[in-house]
């Protein structure tokens, strides 16, 4: 008698479980487990593929942005190829510093709210997207 593909999704899926239990420890697994209700990824996906997806996803992010970015100080405020370039470059070495932990976004809002007196912030994506 064969297994149907939601018993095989069950073993599958306790079998990753005992394996990051395994390696990381209750803890590990714990985390695992938080991570996956929150992206809402099945089992199936390697936490080495999402990893990847997601540094694709911030890149894309910082690419897109730092065009408008761009676009924006040259035609509204006539920035030239010489500017633009040193804002480019200085904009990846702090999307890097973001990226390696040397500090975070809290950091640079509070600096900002120090420095210039403007009230940053980031909006929370705090609700579930709904897939119809």
């Amino acid at each position: 008698m064969g297994k149907n593909k939601e018993e095989q999704a069950r073993l599958e899926g306790m079998a990753q479980a005992l394996r990051i239990a395994k390696e990381k420890g209750i803890e590990g697994l714990e985390e695992e487990i938080k991570m996956r209700n929150i992206t809402g990824l099945p089992c199936a996906v390697s936490r080495k593929a999402m990893d990847e997806c997601i540094k694709n996803i911030k890149n894309n992010v910082v690419d897109t942005f730092t065009v408008l970015m761009a676009y924006t100080l040259h035609h509204k405020f006539g920035y030239g190829k010489i500017r633009l370039s040193r804002f480019i470059e200085e904009f990846n070495f702090q999307a890097e510093c973001l990226l390696e932990d040397y500090c975070t976004w809290e950091d640079l809002i509070n600096e900002m709210r120090a420095e210039c007196g403007m009230e940053l912030k980031i909006r929370k994506n705090d609700r579930d997207v709904k897939i119809n």
